[in-house]
Protein backbone atom coordinates (compact mmCIF):
# COMPACT_ATOMS: atom_id res chain seq x y z
CA UNK A 1 0.00 0.00 0.00
CA UNK A 2 1.53 3.30 -1.08
CA UNK A 3 1.67 6.59 0.70
CA UNK A 4 -0.77 9.24 -0.42
CA UNK A 5 1.63 12.13 -1.00
CA UNK A 6 -1.27 14.59 -1.17
CA UNK A 7 -2.32 13.66 2.37
CA UNK A 8 1.33 13.82 3.44
CA UNK A 9 1.59 17.32 1.96
CA UNK A 10 -1.70 18.29 3.62
CA UNK A 11 -0.18 17.34 6.99
CA UNK A 12 3.02 19.22 6.10
CA UNK A 13 0.91 22.33 5.39
CA UNK A 14 -0.49 22.08 8.91
CA UNK A 15 3.08 22.06 10.26
CA UNK A 16 4.04 25.03 8.07
CA UNK A 17 0.96 26.83 9.41
CA UNK A 18 2.01 26.11 13.02
CA UNK A 19 5.52 27.36 12.23
CA UNK A 20 4.20 30.54 10.63
CA UNK A 21 1.77 31.12 13.52
CA UNK A 22 4.72 31.06 15.94
CA UNK A 23 5.72 34.37 14.32
CA UNK A 24 3.19 37.00 15.34
CA UNK A 25 3.49 38.96 12.07
CA UNK A 26 2.35 35.90 10.08
CA UNK A 27 -0.31 34.55 12.43
CA UNK A 28 -3.49 33.59 10.54
CA UNK A 29 -2.19 34.93 7.22
CA UNK A 30 -2.73 32.73 4.17
CA UNK A 31 0.18 30.83 2.65
CA UNK A 32 0.94 31.49 -1.00
CA UNK A 33 1.05 28.51 -3.36
CA UNK A 34 4.57 29.44 -4.44
CA UNK A 35 5.78 29.64 -0.83
CA UNK A 36 4.22 26.25 -0.10
CA UNK A 37 6.01 24.68 -3.09
CA UNK A 38 9.40 26.09 -2.04
CA UNK A 39 8.96 25.06 1.62
CA UNK A 40 7.91 21.57 0.47
CA UNK A 41 11.13 21.20 -1.53
CA UNK A 42 13.30 22.46 1.32
CA UNK A 43 11.54 20.22 3.86
CA UNK A 44 11.63 17.11 1.64
CA UNK A 45 15.31 17.49 0.69
CA UNK A 46 18.08 16.28 3.01
CA UNK A 47 19.40 18.99 5.32
CA UNK A 48 22.97 17.60 5.27
CA UNK A 49 24.97 15.14 3.17
CA UNK A 50 23.67 11.64 3.84
CA UNK A 51 20.85 13.04 5.98
CA UNK A 52 17.26 11.89 6.14
CA UNK A 53 14.79 13.13 3.57
CA UNK A 54 11.25 12.64 2.30
CA UNK A 55 12.22 12.02 -1.33
CA UNK A 56 10.74 8.53 -1.21
CA UNK A 57 7.34 10.23 -0.80
CA UNK A 58 7.82 13.49 -2.69
CA UNK A 59 9.57 11.88 -5.64
CA UNK A 60 8.47 13.86 -8.67
CA UNK A 61 10.30 17.20 -8.55
CA UNK A 62 10.78 19.23 -11.72
CA UNK A 63 12.99 22.24 -12.21
CA UNK A 64 10.87 25.11 -13.51
CA UNK A 65 11.73 28.82 -13.78
CA UNK A 66 10.47 29.54 -10.23
CA UNK A 67 12.46 26.70 -8.67
CA UNK A 68 11.73 23.05 -7.87
CA UNK A 69 8.10 21.90 -7.99
CA UNK A 70 6.73 18.53 -6.90
CA UNK A 71 4.46 18.13 -9.90
CA UNK A 72 1.94 15.71 -8.33
CA UNK A 73 1.42 18.08 -5.39
CA UNK A 74 1.31 21.07 -7.74
CA UNK A 75 -1.43 19.41 -9.80
CA UNK A 76 -3.44 18.63 -6.65
CA UNK A 77 -3.13 22.28 -5.60
CA UNK A 78 -4.19 23.51 -9.05
CA UNK A 79 -7.19 21.14 -8.97
CA UNK A 80 -8.07 22.19 -5.38
CA UNK A 81 -7.77 18.58 -4.15
CA UNK A 82 -6.13 19.10 -0.77
CA UNK A 83 -8.11 17.35 1.99
CA UNK A 84 -7.91 20.08 4.66
CA UNK A 85 -7.21 23.20 2.61
CA UNK A 86 -8.88 25.29 -0.04
CA UNK A 87 -6.97 26.90 -2.84
CA UNK A 88 -7.73 30.23 -4.45
CA UNK A 89 -5.83 32.13 -7.11
CA UNK A 90 -2.62 32.63 -5.10
CA UNK A 91 -3.18 31.24 -1.61
CA UNK A 92 -3.85 28.06 0.32
CA UNK A 93 -6.08 28.36 3.38
CA UNK A 94 -7.36 25.86 5.93
CA UNK A 95 -10.95 24.76 5.46
CA UNK A 96 -13.18 26.05 8.23
CA UNK A 97 -13.00 23.86 11.37
CA UNK A 98 -10.92 21.25 9.57
CA UNK A 99 -8.54 19.31 11.80
CA UNK A 100 -6.04 17.08 10.07
CA UNK A 101 -7.15 13.45 10.13
CA UNK A 102 -5.43 11.07 7.72
CA UNK A 103 -7.80 8.61 6.10
CA UNK A 104 -5.37 5.72 5.96
CA UNK A 105 -3.83 5.32 9.41
CA UNK A 106 -2.28 1.94 8.56
CA UNK A 107 0.01 3.59 6.00
CA UNK A 108 0.78 6.52 8.28
CA UNK A 109 1.88 4.33 11.20
CA UNK A 110 2.91 1.11 9.42
CA UNK A 111 6.39 -0.41 9.52
CA UNK A 112 6.89 -0.23 5.75
CA UNK A 113 7.29 3.55 5.74
CA UNK A 114 8.23 4.20 9.35
CA UNK A 115 6.00 6.46 11.38
CA UNK A 116 5.13 8.93 8.66
CA UNK A 117 3.75 11.55 11.06
CA UNK A 118 7.09 11.69 12.82
CA UNK A 119 9.12 11.62 9.60
CA UNK A 120 7.24 14.63 8.23
CA UNK A 121 7.31 16.49 11.55
CA UNK A 122 11.05 15.76 11.88
CA UNK A 123 11.71 17.05 8.34
CA UNK A 124 9.90 20.32 9.06
CA UNK A 125 11.60 20.67 12.46
CA UNK A 126 14.99 20.01 10.85
CA UNK A 127 14.25 22.76 8.34
CA UNK A 128 13.30 25.10 11.18
CA UNK A 129 16.62 24.29 12.85
CA UNK A 130 18.47 25.15 9.64
CA UNK A 131 16.70 28.51 9.37
CA UNK A 132 13.81 29.45 11.65
CA UNK A 133 13.24 32.61 9.61
CA UNK A 134 12.51 30.81 6.31
CA UNK A 135 8.78 31.28 6.91
CA UNK A 136 9.32 35.03 7.20
CA UNK A 137 10.74 35.21 3.67
CA UNK A 138 8.51 36.03 0.76
CA UNK A 139 7.97 33.52 -2.04
CA UNK A 140 10.55 35.11 -4.32
CA UNK A 141 13.23 35.03 -1.64
CA UNK A 142 12.52 31.31 -1.25
CA UNK A 143 12.77 30.95 -5.04
CA UNK A 144 16.19 32.61 -4.85
CA UNK A 145 17.31 30.07 -2.23
CA UNK A 146 16.12 27.08 -4.27
CA UNK A 147 17.81 28.49 -7.38
CA UNK A 148 21.12 28.11 -5.56
CA UNK A 149 20.68 24.32 -5.27
CA UNK A 150 22.94 22.69 -7.87
CA UNK A 151 20.26 20.05 -8.64
CA UNK A 152 17.85 22.78 -9.81
CA UNK A 153 20.59 24.57 -11.74
CA UNK A 154 21.70 21.42 -13.62
CA UNK A 155 18.11 20.43 -14.45
CA UNK A 156 17.32 23.93 -15.75
CA UNK A 157 20.51 23.89 -17.84
CA UNK A 158 19.30 20.62 -19.35
CA UNK A 159 15.81 22.05 -19.95
CA UNK A 160 17.29 25.07 -21.72
CA UNK A 161 19.53 22.82 -23.82
CA UNK A 162 16.44 20.82 -24.83
CA UNK A 163 14.54 24.09 -25.45
CA UNK A 164 12.05 23.15 -22.72
CA UNK A 165 10.70 25.13 -19.75
CA UNK A 166 11.23 22.31 -17.24
CA UNK A 167 13.19 19.15 -16.58
CA UNK A 168 12.87 16.28 -14.12
CA UNK A 169 15.15 16.50 -11.10
CA UNK A 170 16.46 13.08 -10.13
CA UNK A 171 16.28 12.05 -6.48
CA UNK A 172 20.03 11.39 -6.52
CA UNK A 173 20.77 14.86 -7.88
CA UNK A 174 18.72 16.42 -5.06
CA UNK A 175 20.45 14.28 -2.44
CA UNK A 176 23.88 15.13 -3.89
CA UNK A 177 23.07 18.83 -4.33
CA UNK A 178 24.41 21.81 -2.45
CA UNK A 179 22.20 22.30 0.61
CA UNK A 180 21.32 25.96 0.96
CA UNK A 181 18.73 27.29 3.40
CA UNK A 182 19.38 31.03 3.52
CA UNK A 183 19.91 34.05 1.29
CA UNK A 184 23.61 34.56 2.14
Amino acid sequence: MGIDKIEAFDYMLQLFEEWRDSHEELKNKPLSKLTAMKLLFLAAAPKKDGGDDLLDIFDNFYAVPYGPVEIDVYNAIQENKLPSYTVNYRHIERKVDELYKPRNTIVWTGREHGDLYNRIRDAVNDLREKNEKLVLLNAFELVEITHRWSSWDRAMDFAEFMKQLSAKMSIDSIRDSSKIFDLK
